[in-house]
């Protein structure tokens, strides 16, 4: 069963999650949070927070919230993004709870907050929660 510490690890060990700039909060009882501070490097051509990472800040976060109800793995199997206002300067919010979980599915709700508490962005997703033997 995946513990919050290796949550932790797992996703700090990779290169992308540190290119990006993602510093992680919080994994516990199907709740997680990380963080993520504006950086030129993650900007888009208008000079905001660029789509693709806020997909894939959301995708971490609700995949570590699916972790962290007890599955050692976990597979993205539908997510819906809308895109409320663009995030910009500042350390942006990123949360994930678990609304729903069968043996193996877990339906999950990401938020995005700009410094201000606005929202910038809401996901539901679909996981596939995978336990190794």
């Amino acid at each position: 069963m995946t513990t919050k510490l290796s949550i932790q690890q797992r996703f700090e060990a990779l290169d992308l999650w540190h290119k990006v700039g993602f510093q992680f909060v919080k994994a516990e009882n199907g709740y997680a949070e990380i963080h993520l501070p504006f950086k030129k490097e993650i900007e888009n051509t208008s000079g905001t927070l660029h789509g693709g990472i806020i997909m894939m800040a959301l995708d971490n976060v609700m995949g570590m919230a699916t972790m962290s109800v007890g599955f050692d793995n976990v597979l993205t199997i539908q997510m819906e993004t809308r895109f409320i206002r663009q995030g910009d300067e500042g350390v942006q919010k990123i949360t994930g709870h678990v609304i729903e979980k069968t043996r193996s599915t877990v339906i999950v709700e990401g938020r995005i907050h700009n410094p201000a508490g606005e929202l910038v962005a809401l996901c539901t997703a679909t996981f596939k929660g995978i336990i190794e033997k």
